[in-house]
């Protein structure tokens, strides 16, 4: 009888083990992540991509990878300011992964989107809206959208 017990214990931990792991990798597999990489270029100009969210952590870091690649090889001077991978996005990477207006020239392509920062891009930015009659933007302002 105390041997039935012992064996019933031991199926039933097994069962809530078994339970238990099998919860905790949905939850693992429902979470997702996003490639998020800032390059920063010698003239003063930074480039925030982020990348479509993936639901693995390396398969994120592999993202990274693969898109900074072709961006060393093809600037060696540039600087990798980060790349990591965000579990929630926040502030420009989240406008830009949204889809919403911000001041920053912005490029889309499949799985990408990438904003062009700098003193370089805010200038000409403001040349332009000064050669249509407007006012130019205040720096700070500018400043403010980079949380």
């Amino acid at each position: 009888m105390l041997v039935g017990r012992r064996i019933k214990a031991a199926v039933i931990a097994l069962v809530l083990i078994g339970a238990g792991a099998w919860l905790a990798h949905l939850h693992v597999v429902a979470q997702a992540y996003h490639p998020v990489v800032r390059v920063n270029t010698p003239e003063g100009i930074s480039y925030i991509a982020v990348l479509d969210a993936t639901h693995e952590r390396q398969t994120c870091g592999l993202a990274n990878e693969r898109f900074l690649r072709p961006v060393k090889e093809g600037c060696k001077q540039c600087e990798v300011a980060y790349a990591r991978c965000e579990r929630t996005l926040a502030g420009l990477e989240l406008d830009l992964y949204a889809g919403h207006a911000m001041r920053y020239h912005r490029v889309y392509a499949p799985g990408v989107r990438v904003a062009v920062l700098g003193e370089l891009v805010r200038a000409q930015h403001d040349r332009q809206r000064e050669n249509a009659g407007e006012r130019s933007v205040p720096r700070a302002h500018a400043l403010e959208q980079r949380a």
